[in-house]
């Protein structure tokens, strides 16, 4: 198996001296465009038209599936990637559309779909070797498949969940900005007082000081910000702030688990200055579940 990559979590930058970066190892002015770019974009879609932005959603879901199938099959797995790509979409539109009953209907569209998929596909006449050396099969590319679906499309249709609400974009923005503040302060808190690790099998520059510096961050802000925007007060506020904080953080070392296992630094490089798409929101499509069963935890 190939040597673990050095992950760019947002505690531990990692080194590259291909681009000019200084101490943060990325081309931090390419980074903020293309941040500031995406951004403008998100909002500008969600406040045009909920389908609009679903459909900005749906480009940017598509987009990270095709990486991770670009991945996967250069370890030599065969994932049904149209099926997942289908059951993604269903799931996405189909949740705001009709709720939850949608997102049931795309996991059993995933299911029979990948089984069919692999029953109808014809056998390939010479099976590569997994790069990691282990037995490929039948097995294995449909465990890949439904990871690839359930990962990126099902958890994030959650967030149609969340702006079909009433006042469902304020739902939608606060999710996805108190996670990434919870980033921002887990990587100043963390590289300033990063001492003890808070995963060092998985991603060894994350520390327990900046999971705590991210927690503090968030609750500040949902207390002061969050708390008073439509829908909110504030214990809802900091309990969705505590909620996609630690989603974040989850979804932040589940990529890292996967990148050190499949031997890849970034999923992919669409993204100037930030890799790939799967690298800029492995934190949110963790989040938008947690957010939105803890606003139906207070009955929201």
């Amino acid at each position: 198996m190939p040597p673990p990559p050095a992950d760019e979590q947002p505690d531990r930058p990692a080194a590259d001296p291909g681009r000019q970066s200084g101490a943060l190892g990325r081309n931090l002015p390419l980074a903020i465009a293309s941040g500031v770019a995406l951004a403008a974009v998100f909002l500008a879609t969600l406040w045009l038209s909920p389908w609009v932005f679903l459909g900005f959603v749906g480009i940017v879901l598509v987009s990270a599936l095709l990486e991770l199938d670009a991945v996967l099959r250069g370890t030599g797995l065969r994932p049904a990637t149209p099926v997942a790509l289908a059951a993604g979409l269903v799931a996405l539109f189909g949740a705001y559309a009709h709720g939850p009953a949608a997102q049931s209907l795309a996991l059993v569209l995933l299911l029979v779909g990948t089984l069919a998929w692999v029953l109808l596909a014809p056998p390939p006449e010479e099976r590569a070797p997994l790069a990691s050396g282990r037995a490929g099969g039948v097995a294995v590319d449909l465990g890949a498949t439904c990871v690839m679906a359930l990962w990126v499309p099902f958890l994030a249709s959650f967030l149609a969940l969340l702006l079909a609400r009433p006042d469902g974009r304020w739902y939608v923005m606060a999710a996805i900005a108190l996670t990434v503040s919870n980033d921002i302060g887990a990587f100043a808190f963390g590289s300033r007082f990063g001492r003890h690790k808070l995963a060092p099998s998985v991603s060894p520059g994350k520390s327990w000081e900046g999971f705590a510096g991210g927690l503090v961050t968030v609750a500040v802000l949902a207390g002061l910000i969050t708390a008073r925007l439509p829908g909110f007060d504030l214990p809802v506020a900091l309990a969705f702030g505590l909620a996609a904080a630690l989603g974040g953080t989850l979804g932040d070392l589940s990529e890292s688990l996967v990148k050190r296992d499949l031997g890849v630094k970034d999923l992919g490089r669409i993204v100037p200055g930030h890799g790939g798409i799967m690298d800029r929101v492995d934190a949110i499509i963790f989040a938008l579940p947690v957010t939105h069963l803890t606003l139906v935890a207070f009955g929201l």
